[in-house]
């Protein structure tokens, strides 16, 4: 099986921003022998590391997936502009973190789409992997290319490009797609028969099937089927929820993500009906987890993880009946293991004073309101039912248990908005920093978080125009200029740009594959990043293209067929339209939690609605082994460890994240900080450069346990990754003075037989070789150095010419040592010298100099 060499890739993560993305090793990943399985399937995001592992979605089909012994599973993300670059100079193909094998060797991708701008690194991401971007350029010799997600509910944006579509659910529908493939493909040597056989699958959309059209006085290309192909293309729903299976076991990055904690998903759908939001079509109906469920798989991830942070997962959190019941149960056991407890953005009666006041237990986490629109009257048109009083009410919840920062989403530019709708924002915002301010004395940190409104398809809006650029920009600035005087309220819109290249094509029909394809070419990369996104690439792309962009953002006649209509969602457009005309005449309706199924007929998936469980929630009684015995008194240790091979390319801060996590998952109990926000009592050496191995790395630490070091030992390195290892521990006395008091030098090496090494010196200095000459002369011009600008910072210099290395013994004085890797790059010429370099040990006070 062809695999990218580990000696191809070194160079080149040496040279990029965050080389810990492209390692793969990380704890709980799965990696298999890619010769002993039948299937091999690549997960594929198309964005950065840190923004896919924090999607659910993925996990749960790589645990699911990889649970078969016949499937190999292994995960591939957008690789940052760096990191392609390099690619693409050392002609390395795209390839996965497990085992490094290259994109186009596997039997199948599956790519997530979470959100359409991340549709030109699908492109990017096809093509670094060598793979022809074009579905019908693509033989059996190439990989069945399948998208899925929340995005492909309008799937002609990016219909060229992609085999077939995963609509809905992915658990069931995914392992039917890969048995039926890998058995047509032995018998037919036909990829359009094999992809009309995978048509028959429900919830799979084959876009070659069906052809586009355009409809006279209509805008926009709508799509039919050929011959024999169903009109409409049913989502698959996962149902019994309550059965589907959900990783304990996720892997843990090696770096830090946006969401780094065990995330349990209590819900899936949402049964209040907000009339702007997509979600609430794309994964409805409501479908809930039962409490017993919820709490033990969630105990068991943390065990499995060490992470010291869970959030319950929902749509809306809110409205999962048994929130507040799981939450005091857990929380007995989540406060004994110092782990915090987060929440989903809540609605205000979710954050009832019992609620918050059993979060902060351990540690305060986000706190997060959505009322979308400043007004009763605008909510009631959007259908986000609250009432003013229920925002004050959790608000002051919040307050009073201590909460300093909130969080706070507004649109503008919903359908009837007005200026007394902008002024709503502006009184409310207002009235909760009044209310901070009684509770805290003083003004609360208030980030508010305005965006543009886009009528998505599948919602009741779908018919209506995106607001015109330059009067969200007029409805923005009028938001700002009440608030500005206000130095606590800080303001954060979305980009116009981004919007409108979002709605585009949220909204969009397929002669969008061609402006996409021209963007791409031209250089669109990472279109939802400010730094990166241009929009004159897009202006230019679908002007190449003879398309006016804004046909996709006017409004549409609701008698037309939309480019998305062939999709069905499970609501009838009955429904949508219904609840559009009660939104036009201001009236609300009621959440489907409120609804008789019987008398409401708006939707074909009532049958799946799972609203509860006839269970009780009862108390946590968690045994988890604690390494030692526990004593009265606390016990002071120093334990010593390697930092070598590729966990080198972990930063700092990752490392302690990692030792902290093994220390959980090995049950090594160590003793916590008092305060709101308590942290593991954990003192570390001076930062060791990325990039930098370290030989005798050590930390200091208190545990109310006691435990010898063989006992310490061999119990931590059962989990850790590779390349953080511990060797030694040592029983501190209560009166010896900590390791980072006694430091008076830290020794480093420098391998003057690496090739780079040897270069950087003889384009310096002329001389041949790595012979005893060279490591003289090496040694003298250093020395000369430190003699004349550097001799307060260095104890001692010299070569040892058995290991070919250069020891530098730097003084340790904190905030102003010298970095040993700036002295070489500057003595030397040596660039990026940390790579070439080891730090081997501290000097102490009571040592002898070597």
């Amino acid at each position: 099986m062809e695999m990218i060499e580990w000696n191809d890739l070194e160079e080149i993560l040496q040279k990029v921003e965050k080389p810990g993305r492209y390692l793969g090793g990380e704890w709980n990943s799965v990696k298999k022998n890619p010769d002993s399985v039948a299937v091999k399937v690549a997960l594929a995001f198309p964005d950065l590391y840190e923004v896919g592992m924090s999607y659910l979605g993925q996990k749960i089909l790589y645990h699911i997936l990889n649970s078969k012994s016949h499937i190999l599973a292994e995960r591939v993300f957008a690789p940052w502009l760096d990191f392609e670059h390099e690619l693409r100079a050392k002609n390395i193909p795209l390839f996965s973190l497990e085992n490094r094998i290259p994109l186009d060797r596997f039997d199948i991708i599956g790519f997530s789409l979470l959100y359409e701008l991340n549709y030109s690194n699908v492109l990017n991401m096809l093509d670094l992997g060598r793979i022809p971007l074009f579905s019908g350029s693509r033989g059996l010799e190439y990989p069945l290319v399948v998208f899925g997600g929340p995005a492909v509910f309008n799937p002609e944006p990016v219909a060229d490009y992609c085999d077939l579509f995963v609509i809905g659910d992915g658990e069931e529908v995914f392992f039917e797609i890969i048995q039926s493939y890998m058995a047509l493909k032995k018998e037919s040597g036909n990829k359009n028969d094999i992809l009309s056989e995978l048509a028959k699958i429900n919830g799979v959309y084959v876009p070659s099937l069906y052809e586009s059209y355009q409809i006279q006085n209509i805008p926009l290309v709508t799509v039919k089927p050929k011959d024999g192909m169903p009109a409409k293309i049913k989502k698959r729903v996962l149902f019994p929820f309550q059965q589907a299976p959900f990783p304990e076991d996720i892997i843990v990055p090696n770096i830090q993500v946006i969401f780094d904690r065990v995330a349990w998903e209590v819900a899936r759908g949402c049964p209040q009906n907000c009339r702007f939001c997509q979600a609430s079509s794309i994964y409805f109906p409501p479908r809930v987890k039962s409490p017993s469920s919820v709490i033990k798989g969630i105990l068991k991830s943390l065990r499995s993880t060490g992470y010291d942070s869970v959030s319950l997962a929902s749509l809306s959190v809110s409205d999962y009946p048994y929130l507040e019941a799981i939450i005091r149960s857990l929380m007995k056991e989540l406060e004994r293991q110092k782990v915090s407890l987060s929440l989903s953005s809540l609605r205000p009666k979710g954050l009832t004073s019992e609620v918050a006041t059993n979060i902060v237990r351990v540690r305060k986490t986000g706190f997060t309101l959505v009322p979308e629109a400043g007004t009763e009257r605008l909510r009631a048109v959007i259908n986000k039912c609250l009432k003013n009083d229920e925002i004050w009410e959790a608000v002051e919840n919040a307050f009073s248990e201590g909460w300093k920062r909130l969080k706070l989403y507004f649109m503008i530019g919903l359908p009837t908005e007005t200026e007394e709708d902008l002024l709503g924002i502006v009184e409310m915002v207002k009235e909760i920093h009044r209310i901070g301010r009684k509770f805290l004395k003083k003004s609360p940190q208030i980030n508010l978080s305005i965006s543009s409104f886009i009528p998505k398809p599948h919602t009741p809006f779908q018919w209506l125009r995106m607001e015109k650029k330059d009067i969200l920009n007029e409805k923005f600035r009028f938001v700002l200029s009440h608030l500005k005087k206000y130095p606590s309220i800080r303001l954060k819109r979305d980009s116009l740009e981004l919007s409108v290249i979002e709605g585009v094509f949220s909204r969009g029909d397929r002669r969008l594959n061609a402006v996409l394809h021209n963007a791409w070419k031209c250089g669109a990369r990472f279109d939802s990043w400010d730094d990166v996104f241009r929009f004159s690439t897009w202006e230019n792309a679908f002007e190449s293209e003879k398309i006016d962009f804004r046909e996709y953002l006017s409004e549409l006649d609701i008698e037309s067929v939309l480019p998305w209509d062939h999709i069905d969602t499970g609501l009838t457009k009955n429904h949508l339209l219904e609840e559009f005309k009660m939104a036009l005449d201001g009236k609300s309706s009621p959440s489907c939690s409120e609804k008789d199924c019987a008398i409401c007929q708006g939707c074909s998936l009532s049958k799946f609605y799972q609203k509860r469980f006839d269970e009780s929630v009862t108390d946590v009684d968690e045994d988890f082994p604690t390494l030692g015995k526990r004593t009265e008194e606390v016990q002071r240790y120093r334990a010593s460890f390697r930092k070598t091979n590729q966990a080198r390319y972990l930063s700092h801060m990752d490392l302690n994240n990692i030792i902290q996590q093994g220390f959980r998952r090995a049950g090594i109990s160590v003793s916590y900080s008092q305060g709101f926000h308590p942290k593991m009592l954990i003192s570390y050496p001076p930062a060791l450069p990325l990039g930098m191995e370290g030989k005798a790395e050590w930390i200091e630490f208190k545990s109310p346990y006691i435990f010898s070091e063989e006992e310490f030992v061999s119990r931590i390195n059962l989990f850790l990754i590779e390349g953080v290892e511990f060797f030694g521990l040592r029983h501190l006395e209560e009166t010896e003075v900590p390791m980072n008091r006694q430091i008076r030098a830290i020794v480093y090496s420098l391998d003057l037989q690496n090739k780079k090494v040897i270069s950087a010196v003889k384009s310096r200095s002329m001389i041949e070789g790595a012979d005893e000459s060279y490591f003289n002369h090496v040694e003298k011009i250093m020395n000369d150095y430190f003699k004349k600008s550097r001799g307060d910072s260095l104890e001692k210099i010299s070569v040892d010419e058995t290991e070919g290395k250069l020891l530098l013994s730097i003084k340790n004085v904190p905030q102003k040592g010298e970095k040993p890797q700036e002295i070489v790059n500057t003595i030397l010429g040596l660039e990026n010298p940390v790579w070439s370099m080891v730090r081997e040990q501290f000097l102490l006070d009571n040592q002898v100099k070597y």
